[in-house]
């Protein structure tokens, strides 16, 4: 094996059953945000914590055919439902998730993806 082998940092990756799964673990981290990223047509919102024993970082994503259209993913805390929207509110119980829509990035490619 190569140095250049054994520098590669390694992505653990984490797909999710539903966008509701990512949800749940985004809102019981500090950083509460979905980033959201294109790769051949699919679109893939997902959060990197920092590795485990043999992976530099961890992903856990969800993978949907559509795009998300709005800004934030809006959760209730108390009825444990979610919608999207464009706007921020004070509101009880409301936790509000913006989607970063990765414009260019060099972290995830199509084939780290194909597991």
């Amino acid at each position: 094996m190569s140095n250049e082998a054994e520098k590669k940092e390694k992505t653990g990756l984490i797909e999710l059953e539903s966008l509701k799964d990512l949800i749940h673990l985004i809102v019981n981290t500090p950083l509460q945000i979905i980033n959201h990223v294109e790769l051949l047509s699919k679109h893939y919102y997902f959060m990197i914590l920092g590795g485990l024993p043999g992976f530099s970082r961890l992903v856990y994503y969800f993978c949907q055919d559509t795009p998300i259209k709005e800004s934030f993913i809006i959760y209730n805390n108390l009825q444990d439902t979610y919608e999207f929207g464009d706007k921020k509110e004070t509101r009880g119980g409301i936790s509000y998730l913006p989607i970063i829509h990765i414009k260019k990035q060099n972290i995830l490619t199509i084939e780290d993806f194909a597991m």
